[in-house]
């Protein structure tokens, strides 16, 4: 059988009119169905966005990274929202894996299902044939390129992920609104740092932080870690020149740092050795490849004379210039020098991590004499991270040189920083480009500084016109100083004051102290975490007990993700202060010897880490009776010290719920976590 549908959106049809006395067409149902869904596509391409989920989809991937759980979800697609049950797809746990959403159509027939058939009863097309049924079943799926992609995950970990639209059609819309305006720019976070790393890798850590790119808002909750591979390219040196000085056994290398020596080769000298005279020819071979000289040929007490009695051909002895010679088969000794490719290891050692050569035992060069390195010597290298608009960070790797340069970043991203590799070593220096958009405050807090320093600078033309114009008899009762020098400071009356000559600015001496407020008595007031009140007691101020209409909070009946923690506290605020003693003496001091110094006085700096104190951490939603909870704080472990009336788990540092699904525990935060955003995970394994 056929089905017929000419619709086309190009026909520009709005709708079917029938005619009085025409018969209806098949045809004409199924246009009328096209038509309805191409409108509501049309329509709901505009408010969400294809692809997008409206409610639910939460992913959750199991400990061992082999599970990945996706919640029941409402999904728009193609015109239709589609609602998807609870799945739980496998998992390699390595590399980068793509679950998408794959829509497959199938026709149904009434051979396929009996209920199709016509169920009006008492009349004549009772039981007869009708239209199939077109049947849409949506499903997630891993890794398939024909499925719209959902949830991006690397190694196990959720990298990006669609969330709910926020009327998805307006966003590009608005997206190039705000691109016009204002670029892509970083709101907060997303600076880079190095973790330590083993083997031929180093760890790039980006912090959460939230951007946007080409006008699209990019969230980033937790850090992103990437691995990367150090600069371990390396260049060739072909037959770099030394010269051998007697008695000095090490030689530096000019390139560095260097990876291997593949060969040296040096003009040797080797202790006099006997010839036997041949009869066949006025040649005696010598037992070297590319001798370069002979020193000496001795017979006895005789001593035969270079270019007079012999001369070196093609690495023999030749007698042919001369008449004096040993008779044949009688034996001589030579000395010469040829040309050695040295045995390392033998001969000499490549002194590890000063790049330099270290001659041994073996054969040593003649002294005064070249000797030629080939070595092979690490490259630097720059790379350059930046973030997409769909939310990926992204390596771009350079070209490896001494001096390598930036790599090319595509235009249409956000680029975050730039990668600093030094030659085969870990110290990978992170140069942060804070892209950062400033707030009104900030603008305001520009604008007040530039008017300053105008004010200033108008203040020290007056100052430095009046000095140079005015008469001395006319500056009695005027006091000008524009902090740059203590000129004008009574330094014998206890002048203990801070000037900035940068800046010009002066600042008092100050002593701060910084107390931990704690109350005495908790009788009188309500504690709410961190925050005091007074006593008071609640009452009702109005009462709803009737309901307009039923709502299901919980459609689905899903519990698997309630549980929750709470950190008191959740964030924490701290100064340092160090205080500098006579500063102003000594730098008066070297102000007027001549060796001025501009020293800063006062040094405010951010603390890249974070300090250490114990945090409580409260949870609930829990299986109740849970047993060996354990924590991490940035993905390192911590112990966790169960608080009064709760118990401990059966493991060290780890606690147990209560029935009820509740604890409540301290742990320190361990040293050397950076300051930002942190994750803090509680768990256990069934």
């Amino acid at each position: 059988m056929s089905i017929y549908n000419r619709f086309a959106p190009d026909k520009r049809w709005i709708a079917l009119q029938a005619q009085s006395g025409r018969r209806l067409q098949s045809a004409e149902l199924n246009e009328i169905q096209s038509l309805s869904l191409y409108r509501d596509k049309r329509m709901g391409d505009v408010i969400f966005g294809s692809g997008h989920i409206i409610e639910g989809g939460q992913i959750y991937v199991q400990d061992d990274k082999k599970k990945v759980i996706i919640f029941p979800a409402t999904v728009y697609f193609d015109g239709v929202i589609h609602d998807i049950g609870e799945r739980i797809i496998p998992l390699t746990g390595h590399g980068e894996e793509i679950i998408g959403l794959k829509i497959t159509y199938t026709t149904i027939t009434y051979e396929m299902q009996k209920e199709l058939l016509d169920p009006a009863v008492g009349y004549a097309n009772f039981g007869s044939p009708g239209m199939d049924r077109l049947v849409a079943t949506p499903e997630w799926v891993l890794n398939d390129a024909a499925a719209i992609p959902m949830y991006r995950l690397a190694d196990g970990e959720v990298v990006t992920a669609k969330v709910p639209p926020e009327l998805e059609g307006f966003t590009p819309v608005l997206a190039r609104r705000t691109y016009d305006a204002s670029g892509s720019f970083l709101v907060s976070g997303m600076d880079g740092f190095i973790e330590p790393a083993e083997g031929d890798d180093v760890t790039l850590v980006i912090e959460a932080g939230k951007a946007y790119v080409l006008g699209y808002e990019i969230n980033r909750l937790v850090p992103t870690r990437i691995k990367l591979k150090k600069s371990l390219d390396s260049r060739r040196v072909s037959d770099e020149v030394k010269t051998f000085v007697a008695g000095t056994t090490r030689y530096s290398l000019n390139s560095k740092p260097v990876k291997a020596i593949q060969e040296i080769t040096a003009r040797v000298q080797l202790p006099s050795i006997g010839i036997t005279r041949g009869g066949s020819s006025l040649q005696d071979a010598l037992p070297a490849d590319a001798v370069v000289d002979i020193v000496s040929i001795v017979q006895g007490t005789k001593t035969y004379a270079k270019g007079k009695d012999y001369q070196l051909t093609e690495n023999s002895v030749d007698w042919s210039i001369g008449t004096a010679r040993p008779a044949i088969g009688e034996t001589y000794r030579v000395t010469f020098e040829y040309m050695k490719q040295m045995a390392q290891g033998t001969d000499y050692k490549l002194e590890a991590g000063k790049n330099e050569v270290t001659w041994l035992s073996g054969d040593l060069p003649v002294a005064g004499s070249i000797f030629n390195v080939t070595y092979d010597y690490y490259l630097s290298r720059k790379d350059a991270f930046y973030l997409t608009a769909d939310g990926q960070i992204r390596i771009v790797t350079g070209q490896s040189d001494v001096h390598p340069p930036s790599p090319p970043v595509p235009p249409d991203v956000l680029e975050l920083g730039e990668l600093q590799y030094p030659p085969a070593s870990s110290d990978v220096i992170v140069v942060n480009n804070k892209p950062k958009r400033l707030t009104m405050l900030e603008l305001r807090s520009l604008l007040d500084r530039l008017e300053r320093a105008e004010y200033n600078q108008a203040m020290l033309e007056l100052d430095r016109t009046a000095q140079i114009s005015d008469p001395a008899t006319f500056k009695k009762g005027f006091f000008t100083d524009n902090f740059t020098n203590f000129e004008r400071a009574d330094l014998e009356r206890g002048f203990d004051a801070m000037i900035d000559p940068s800046n010009q600015t002066l600042q008092l001496p100050v002593n701060q102290l910084f107390f931990e407020m704690e109350a005495e008595s908790l009788d009188s007031v309500h504690q709410h975490e961190r925050l005091l009140t007074l006593e008071y007691a609640e009452q009702l101020i109005i009462d709803q007990s009737y309901g307009t209409e039923a709502l299901n909070v919980n459609p689905y009946q899903v519990f698997g993700s309630q549980a929750t923690i709470r950190l008191t506290p959740s964030q924490d605020s701290w100064v340092e202060t160090s205080y500098i003693y006579q500063t102003v003496w000594g730098w008066w001091d070297a102000w007027w010897t001549g060796n001025r110094s501009e020293t800063r006085v006062i040094l405010d700096e951010n603390i890249p880490f974070i300090r250490q104190r114990v945090v409580t951490v409260y949870g609930e939603g829990f299986e109740p009776n849970s047993n060996n909870l354990q924590a991490t704080f940035d993905g390192v472990d911590v112990a966790l010290v169960p608080a009064a009336s709760y118990e401990a788990g059966t493991k060290p540092g780890t606690i147990k719920a209560n029935g009820a699904g509740k604890f409540a525990a301290t742990f320190a935060i361990p040293p050397n976590i950076r300051t930002g955003t942190r994750e803090v995970r509680i768990f256990n394994y069934v």
